[in-house]
């Protein structure tokens, strides 16, 4: 008997017959001589770790070096092929700007409480990944949700949504808040909240419709904890931008801020002296009356609004979404823009568009794009 993909597939949904098992379990014997893991065997296991698969069940007691053994594989290998693609994905040599096409991937990943990574791309609509007490499913719009185990609800548990340039992710907590990544962005979370109060750490840029939670009559507290910032939230929509712009923009409801970083269970008490209402945005010192509030959340309607920002401000966003260095010439940088454009064209669309309303030329050179 032969040991090849299939058999390895049988293997995982649990259909092998003993001969079989035996077979296989012979070949993780001898992972102890950890050999170079060049096989496509490995990697077709690796892949199987994010497919459909249920609560693990208790096996027959095995040799718990086998095991250790074949997770090191497991994880070194996992390491190497993340950072290959990652380092793939982020320096890609682009022959013409017409190759420069809006991603059609999320370019998110999920890191488990163990720091395990998991490509969310990987995992496809009305699939689910089995994380041990929990799992975790990508629904048919996209959006990642929580089943947990009732019996490990009491320990807290964090996980982390990474996405990288050209990346959006959709997480619901397990409040219902619901949560919106934009690109190079990072949210950290407890699989399930307890105690009298729920809170996330975030990195980058976010738009939070925030559940309204009461126990014992009182509405339990939201915190959006950042390097430079801590957010107050009862039940509200607003974006929160934590990268060097610093605006909180509110839709709905009503949010406080304090002027303070802050962590994950921390036990300082923050002072929340500045509160915003609907349609106001703060920056960090001042709050600002926004004439369109809806222009803060662009990336999650899927557009660019040009409104009130200009070239220079645009190639930032060109940048952090096409993964390309856009260079704009000092005496353009300065231009207005008005109205929108959607992302999903392509880099060249884009500039095209915007050509044809202010004229501008631009080339791409080593990988950058310069316009002037």
């Amino acid at each position: 008997m032969k040991i090849d993909d299939s058999l390895f597939a049988r293997y995982q949904a649990g259909e092998c017959s003993a001969e079989e098992i035996a077979l296989v379990e012979r070949w993780l014997d001898q992972l102890d001589r950890f050999p170079e893991p060049q096989d496509r065997q490995m990697l077709m296991l690796l892949e199987n770790l994010d497919d459909k698969m249920p609560f693990i069940k208790k096996r027959k007691k095995q040799s718990r070096w086998k095991w250790l053994a074949a997770a090191s594989i497991i994880v070194m290998l996992t390491t190497t092929v993340y950072i290959y693609w990652s380092q793939r994905a982020e320096h890609v040599r682009y022959a013409s700007i017409d190759a420069i096409q809006a991603p059609i991937k999320s370019n998110a990943i999920v890191v488990l409480e163990n720091n395990t990574e998991y490509d969310l791309d990987k995992l496809k609509p009305n699939d689910t990944l089995n994380a041990g007490s929990y799992r975790i499913v990508r629904t048919h719009d996209d959006q990642i949700i929580y089943l947990i185990d009732p019996a490990q609800k009491s320990k807290v548990v964090y996980n982390t949504i990474r996405t990288k340039t050209g990346g959006t992710a959709h997480v619901q907590l397990a409040d219902g808040t619901q949560v919106w990544l934009n690109t190079n962005s990072e949210l950290r979370y407890p699989i399930s909240f307890r105690g009298d109060i729920r809170e996330v750490a975030l990195d980058g840029e976010g738009y939070f419709e925030v559940a309204k939670q009461e126990r014992n009559h009182k509405r339990v507290p939201f915190f959006v904890r950042g390097d430079r910032q801590t957010i107050q939230v009862l039940g509200t929509k607003f974006n929160a931008d934590f990268t060097a712009n610093n605006e909180t923009a509110l839709l709905e409801g009503s949010v406080a801020f304090s002027d303070r970083g802050s962590s994950l269970e921390q036990s300082r008490k923050d002072q929340f002296s500045v509160r915003i209402r609907p349609n106001q945005v703060y920056d960090g010192k001042k709050i600002i009356e926004a004439k369109d509030i809806t222009r803060y959340i662009d990336w999650k309607e899927g557009y660019f609004d040009l409104n009130e920002i200009n070239m220079g401000q645009l190639s930032l966003k060109l940048r952090a979404w096409y993964g390309v260095d856009v260079r704009v010439d000092a005496q353009l940088a300065q231009v207005q823009l008005f109205g929108r454009v959607r992302r999903d064209k392509s880099l060249k669309e884009v500039l095209d568009l915007l050509s044809q309303v202010h004229p501008m030329q631009y080339t791409l050179k080593n990988n950058s794009i310069y316009i002037k």
